[in-house]
């Protein structure tokens, strides 16, 4: 009989998803318990799968599993461990796995004096071709900074993107203007190929894009490059930063930008929370310019209207976002056309 909340695994392996082909058995509480007990991390203890539940599915590309594991170690203690793992077409779990925990080790622990830290990596299990870290309980930030709560969390989430951009942890892969316009060029041609009436707009939007990103250096360190709000968690009053798996050598106004140019999006979707979403966006940029100087100012507010222009592209493709393609198109036109004048 299969463990509550895993699945009985199929017949043939990688059913659930050919690019994927361990999914089934990561899915299921016996093997996956098997697979965990010969991980680095649970030497000698015995490792029990009680039960494994897909948070996401991405088929083809990605998948999230929620994990309950009971660990009872060689000392006699046991433990009720509540953990992640994460496994990805393209990638490999030991590399992800690496950048994490050089993350945790260079001033982002659990206990880190200033409160800001990412979850716990805790082994890769290579078997299954995942890797696995502590699931944190706690609030999205995306929650919060829609409320008077906001600018003070707002101003935390700059010390956050600034800790990150000093960890100097080191990566091989780069993202910079000339990608981020590349992106921009694919994705509003594609608007213009969906509603063709938005066709002139868009292209005045994409003009002023290639100006802008024109204006910026290349100047790098390491970044999120994913850096929005539902990749905060508050645990606490401690911050923890998630996701990582688009980490790169890139500019640090870029993570900022991109926190910020969410943040309009947001209200632009949600009207009664725009008030709070602009303050905290206001007071993230303000905190942000305080470590990075005034030099900054210019390259963040860029990065945020590049931001936006590529939501006009989501608003278009996620559902439930398509009555709001007008609004983002005349907000990302509005503040290209203000930084060109």
């Amino acid at each position: 009989m299969t463990a509550p909340g895993c699945q009985a695994p199929p017949s043939v392996s990688g059913a659930i998803d050919p690019a994927l082909p361990a999914l089934a058995a990561a899915l299921d509480c016996g093997r996956a318990s098997a697979a965990f007990s010969h991980a680095k991390r649970f030497a000698g203890a015995r490792v029990a799968v009680q039960s494994a539940t897909m948070r996401r599915h991405k088929p083809g590309r990605r998948a999230v599993i929620d994990y309950a594991i009971d660990v009872r170690w060689p000392d006699g203690r046991r433990e009720q461990m509540a953990a992640i793992g994460k496994m990805r077409s393209s990638h490999q779990p030991r590399t992800a796995y690496r950048l994490l925990r050089e993350l945790w080790r260079s001033g982002f622990a659990a206990d880190s004096a200033d409160g800001i830290s990412v979850p716990e990596p805790l082994a890769v299990v290579p078997a299954l071709d995942l890797w696995l870290q502590r699931r944190v309980p706690g609030e999205l930030a995306t929650v919060i900074l829609a409320t008077t709560a906001g600018v003070a969390l707002a101003q935390r989430v700059a010390d956050a993107a600034h800790k990150l951009h000093r960890a100097g942890v080191a990566t091989e892969k780069a993202h910079g203007p000339a990608a981020e316009l590349a992106i921009l060029e694919r994705v509003l041609t594609e608007v213009t190929t969906r509603t063709p009436a938005l066709g002139p707009r868009t292209a005045r939007l994409l003009e002023g894009c290639r100006a802008l990103a024109a204006e910026l250096d290349s100047a790098t360190t390491g970044i999120h490059r994913d850096f929005y709000a539902d990749q905060v968690l508050v645990a606490d009053g401690r911050l923890f930063l998630l996701d990582f798996d688009l980490y790169c050598q890139g500019p640090a106004a870029l993570d900022v930008g991109n926190f910020a140019g969410h943040l309009i999006e947001q209200g632009l979707r949600a009207p009664a929370q725009a008030s709070a979403l602009n303050a905290a966006c206001a007071a993230l940029e303000s905190r942000f310019l305080l470590y990075a100087g005034e030099a900054a100012f210019r390259p963040v507010r860029i990065y945020t209207a590049l931001t936006l222009a590529r939501h006009v592209y989501l608003s278009a493709v996620v559902p439930g976002r398509r009555p709001t393609t007008g609004r983002v198109l005349d907000a990302a036109l509005d503040h290209v056309e203000t930084l060109r004048r």
